[in-house]
């Protein structure tokens, strides 16, 4: 319920980053909040996101739900796997 609220409170301010590349992107520039991933994201791809968001402090969330549920959370028409939130 927690992450919900807060992407719901994020794309009403339209502070969302969806997809891998974009949020690891982000965490380079150390412009993401917290990253949130999706039940059955991958292990390889968790792992990068781990390991990058070990050097600039950020928290990386699971989500409860599989990839289609976090892409209904966001309202979007597709799969969703990894998602950052700006700071």
């Amino acid at each position: 319920m927690e992450i919900e609220k807060e992407i719901k409170s994020a794309m009403k301010e339209k502070r969302l980053i969806i997809g891998e590349r974009s949020v690891v992107r982000g965490l380079k520039q150390n412009a993401i909040k917290s990253i949130i991933c999706a039940s059955n994201c991958p292990k390889d791809k968790y792992d990068d996101l781990k390991y990058y968001s070990r050097h600039v402090d950020v928290d990386v969330k699971k989500f409860k739900g599989n990839s289609r549920q976090l892409g209904e959370a966001c309202a979007k028409p597709f799969n969703i796997s990894v998602l950052g939130i700006k700071k």
